[in-house]
């Protein structure tokens, strides 16, 4: 973030940072959301079918750092171009097509290799799996089509799968009843 507050000719790409690494949104679908598709009020940004890779219409919440990121950017076009229909727009306006040289250029200042826009995705995914959100909700959250798809960052929260397994540690009696002081069976 320092870095990407670096690159003096892209004022957008703090933003689009924090926003991609909090919503888990595509590039594509980030550079061409419309404020009408902004509801802070609901913190909810709206995907048509046409803006998202499963072509399905859908919806991505908005934490206190993706608020942020949309407040920042409707105080850039309050100065700028109050009349662009754009969250991501140059001074006069025009639409973002994209941030690959500046997310470049913040990278090599940061001393970052290899990683590109769509790693904020996957960042933004690990992030909620060690966090201890479910699988499930991940995938909702990426909007994945398949599950198999979310299941790359399983590995990332293993003490989850050593719970399951402590569960038999105290098993139930066939009732389901444990005795609360001794953690034995409670016969039916």
């Amino acid at each position: 973030m320092t870095a990407a507050s670096r690159v003096n000719y892209a004022p957008h790409l703090p933003d689009f940072i924090r926003l991609a690494l909090n919503t888990g949104m595509r590039r594509g679908e980030m550079l061409g959301l419309e404020w009408r598709r902004v509801d802070l009020s609901e913190g909810l940004v709206y995907l048509e079918p046409e803006h998202q890779k499963n072509g399905k219409v859908g919806s991505v919440p908005l934490n206190r750092e993706a608020r942020s990121a949309i407040a920042s950017r409707m105080a850039f076009r309050a100065r700028h171009c109050p009349n662009s229909p754009w969250v991501f727009a140059h001074r006069n306006g025009s639409q973002l097509k994209s941030v690959k040289h500046s997310f470049a250029t913040a990278c090599r200042i940061a001393d970052i290799d290899n990683f590109r826009v769509h790693a904020m995705r996957h960042t933004c995914a690990a992030w909620r799996v060690q966090a201890g959100v479910s699988i499930l909700e991940v995938a909702a959250l990426l909007r994945h089509s398949d599950l198999q798809v979310t299941m790359r960052y399983a590995h990332l929260k293993p003490d989850s799968v050593h719970a399951a397994v402590s569960v038999l540690d105290s098993p139930p009696s066939r009732s389901g009843h444990v005795d609360p002081d001794e953690g034995e069976r409670i016969a039916a």
